[in-house]
């Protein structure tokens, strides 16, 4: 890697774990991940200026976030951040089979 900051995936979702790793900075040089202006992350660089740190975003906000790490010079990703709904089409058919379900027992109560 010359000069670079990759992250280890594309997407993720809340409670995944998501790692950059980044060359260019200087040696043994504190290095801060940032996203949004809010810290996301740090690490150390080796003696090579290479370091892998650990991303953590504060906040669950769906959509595109720009990772920037900083040390001697700017490096910088993205990652998507994805969040699935909740609520899915099986909740609406579990209420229409339970409805038939009751509803056919009632009918067997009557015969």
């Amino acid at each position: 890697m010359d000069g670079g900051l990759k992250l280890d995936r594309k997407s993720v979702r809340p409670g995944e774990d998501l790692s950059a790793k980044g060359t260019g900075c200087g040696p043994n040089q504190t290095v801060i991940l940032t996203s949004g202006g809010e810290k996301v992350g740090t690490a150390v660089s080796d003696t090579s200026g290479e370091f892998s740190a650990r991303v953590e975003f504060p906040k669950i906000v769906p959509g595109r976030h720009i990772v920037t790490a900083h040390c001697k010079i700017e490096l910088t990703g993205a990652v998507d951040q994805v969040v699935t709904s909740g609520k899915g089409g099986t909740s609406g058919t579990l209420v229409v089979l339970v409805f038939f379900v009751l509803a056919g027992a009632a009918l067997i109560r009557v015969a």
